[in-house]
């Protein structure tokens, strides 16, 4: 095994906060097309599951090179990694640009405008995002001892893309009521400004030995596989809800494109402010251990999920969306904790990768399936993702791993 030198708590939290305002800039980028998706596809000519599609193929690109760049993380060293990576998403959010500018230029059609969108924004962005949440977990599994620190590292974490999501869905709903593609242009912007964060920031692996082939985890390794089970409906349930909450908007309540966009914005800022009480307020006093953070949090995304079966007044409908950012907000935190400390040092490039890559998985299905089934009705995929929500929630709650107990120290 690879010895790290020890570091300082001072040291290490410089380094998460670089990691935090590096993933802030990154998912400002993303999220600035996710708000904006479902009204600009009608604008393009686009039909809806070629979005949905879109979304589905960034998901297939997490879910099959997460792993990838997690071992690659350790092997061939953190920075390295996520400036490649950096690199590729710039190139990936200009060609998106550019292709939404040349289809509403008349230079190409609807076809082509779809073929380019779904390559550049699901292929190719996809691809190199894929890379910054497993080697940013990699690198907080490697800097955290204990259940303590590993929880808040995490949380700090997960509260850079919660940030990112408020900021970024802000921006897009002003952005786009001001001109609905100018979110599409501010994309690559954001994201060069955190390439530019992680080559100036962030230092080098401080790893002394960096092995060449770096064990692979399996799905079905029993240590992690009570955590995939628990988290994959946490996630698919979440896909649902944000691929759908635009059509829903402008099917259910009547919005035009520009309105629907601007509530869109709001509920996504609702859900990362839920995520975001969760892990910077909760987490730290709750004391909770990861597993018992895993289950409750399922069991608030699944109640979110349920309360879009009616047809409740508006402001209702935004508070479920900040119980479910409570509910990713706290079981985020404890899936990524929790199964990283099952670990050593040299698997977790592949177990942040198999984390993720959980979480892209269900990204695959939930926003095609999703949109397929809103087409014959809204009630179908919603009724989906209370399916497999309730069945997560089942297995974290009969599941002996995941009892309620206090954190432990060093």
């Amino acid at each position: 095994m690879p010895e790290t030198p020890s570091l300082t708590t001072q040291q290490a939290n410089r380094i998460i906060r670089t990691l935090v305002i590096m993933v802030f800039f990154t998912y400002i980028g993303q999220f600035l097309l996710n708000a904006v998706l479902a009204p600009l596809s009608r604008t393009l000519g686009m039909k809806d599951w070629q979005m949905g599609a879109t979304v589905s193929l960034a998901a297939f690109m997490v879910t099959i090179l997460s792993q990838f760049w997690g071992r690659l993380s350790i092997s061939w060293g953190r920075k390295p990694v996520l400036v490649t990576a950096l690199v590729f998403a710039t190139i990936a959010g200009s060609l998106f640009a550019f292709t939404t500018y040349a289809r509403v230029s008349g230079w190409i059609s609807a076809t082509i405008a779809a073929v380019g969108i779904i390559a550049a924004r699901g292929g190719f962005f996809g691809a190199a995002v894929a890379a910054v949440p497993p080697t940013g977990q990699a690198l907080i599994a490697e800097i955290t001892p204990d259940e303590y620190s590993r929880v808040k590292g995490m949380a700090s974490f997960g509260a850079a893309f919660n940030i990112a999501t408020i900021t970024g869905s802000l921006l897009s709903a002003f952005l786009a009521a001001w001109w609905l593609l100018a979110p599409v242009y501010a994309t690559p912007i954001f994201v060069t400004l955190a390439l530019l964060i992680a080559i100036i920031f962030l230092p080098s692996s401080k790893t002394a030995v960096k092995p060449k082939n770096p064990p692979k985890v399996s799905f079905l390794d029993k240590r992690i596989l009570p955590y995939i089970v628990a988290g994959f409906g946490m996630f698919f349930t979440n896909g649902i809800i944000q691929i759908c909450i635009g059509f829903i908007l402008q099917d259910r309540y009547g919005y035009e494109p520009s309105k629907a966009v601007f509530y869109t914005g709001i509920a996504m800022v609702l859900t990362a402010a839920g995520s975001m009480f969760s892990q910077l307020i909760l987490i730290p006093r709750l004391n909770w251990r990861p597993q018992r953070l895993l289950r409750t949090g399922l069991f608030l995304v699944f109640v979110a999920i349920l309360s879009l079966m009616f047809h409740l007044p508006l402001f209702v409908l935004l508070i479920f969306a900040f119980i479910q950012g409570m509910g990713g907000g706290i079981g985020g935190p404890g899936y990524n904790a929790g199964a990283s400390l099952q670990f050593s040092a040299e698997e977790q490039g592949s177990v942040a990768g198999l984390l993720n890559a959980t979480g892209g998985l269900t990204w695959i299905f939930a926003p095609f399936l999703g949109t397929w089934a809103y087409g014959y009705s809204p009630l179908l995929a919603i009724g989906l993702g209370v399916l497999l929500a309730g069945l997560s929630l089942l297995s974290a709650w009969i599941n002996p791993v995941f009892r309620p107990v206090k954190l432990l120290r060093n």
